[in-house]
């Protein structure tokens, strides 16, 4: 289910981004999506996805701060 839930939330941050929404809405989303998949890494044991996302949600934490 976090992984459904991720993917929607990271074509909706691309949609946010090619529609000229607002950078921090898309980053928000962005970030939720991230902590949906490191919800998923952390469940199935992958700590390379786990990294990915952990570095990913840090950027997007970075970007809205």
């Amino acid at each position: 289910m976090p992984a459904k839930l991720g993917t929607a939330l990271v074509i909706a941050q691309m949609a946010l981004l090619a529609l000229g929404m607002g950078v921090k809405l898309a980053m928000a989303v962005g970030l939720v999506a991230s902590l949906c998949w490191i919800v998923h890494a952390t469940k199935n044991h992958d700590k390379w996805l786990l990294i990915t996302n952990a570095t990913v949600g840090g950027f997007a934490l970075w970007g809205l701060v």
